[in-house]
């Protein structure tokens, strides 16, 4: 996981909005729960904890308010 803030992907609601790491740009992304049922067919998750999803390889998420 890249930060101890974030939390693991497997407790990630795509419903819900959230701030997402990329591991592969090294960004965080804005989550706004809009392409939830998309992320629900075509996600991936890897035994490493992260999820694959389009060109994103997710490794952790966090409340939009810090909460």
């Amino acid at each position: 996981m890249t930060h101890s803030s974030l939390r693991p992907m497997d407790a990630f609601d795509p419903t819900e909005p959230a701030i997402l790491y990329d591991r592969v740009s090294g960004t965080i992304i804005t989550w706004t729960a809009d392409q939830a049922d998309d992320y629900r067919q075509a996600s991936r998750p890897r035994g490493d904890g992260t999820v694959v999803w389009k060109a994103y390889v997710f490794d952790g998420w966090g409340n939009v308010m810090g909460g």
